[in-house]
């Protein structure tokens, strides 16, 4: 099945989600409790889209089927939050739901990454080089090629 959202979109997400729900924790009427835990999770998914291995990672470390099931666990956090959060903190529940939802659809409707063993594809220069050597030693042969 094609997925919706592809990698590159997806890394957009997280980083405005990431923005979204930090300010939303704090400029929303929300409790203590609440407001920490949204900011926990921003943080969270935060560093789990710096260390995932696609578009938008800045050190690849994690593959994305597995920031993706992160980012499914924050989401359900996030929306079963109610059910842990103290009474005082169920006040503004919508927020931390809301947040939840949307980070669980995205990892549902992303595409689950890149196929890297999709086998090796040579490019025409490579295929010419490898046919003509002298195309690889010099480049201005290649002009009879364009």
């Amino acid at each position: 099945m094609t997925q919706l959202i592809s990698t590159r979109t997806h890394g957009a997400l997280d980083y405005a989600w990431v923005s979204a729900a930090a300010s939303a924790a704090g400029a929303a009427d929300a409790s203590r409790a609440t407001a920490w835990f949204v900011r926990s999770s921003s943080v969270a998914a935060g560093i789990n889209s710096m260390l995932t291995d696609y578009e938008a990672g800045v050190l690849r470390l994690i593959p994305m089927r597995l920031h993706l099931a992160v980012d499914f666990a924050l989401g359900a956090a996030l929306v079963l939050s109610p059910l842990f959060l103290p009474k005082s903190g169920r006040r503004s529940v919508a927020l931390s739901v809301a947040l939840g939802l949307t980070a669980c659809a995205a990892s549902l409707l992303t595409d689950r990454g890149r196929r890297r063993n999709a086998g090796f594809a040579p490019s025409y220069e490579l295929s010419e080089a490898v046919v003509d050597p002298d195309i690889a030693r010099r480049p201005h042969l290649r002009s009879h090629l364009e």
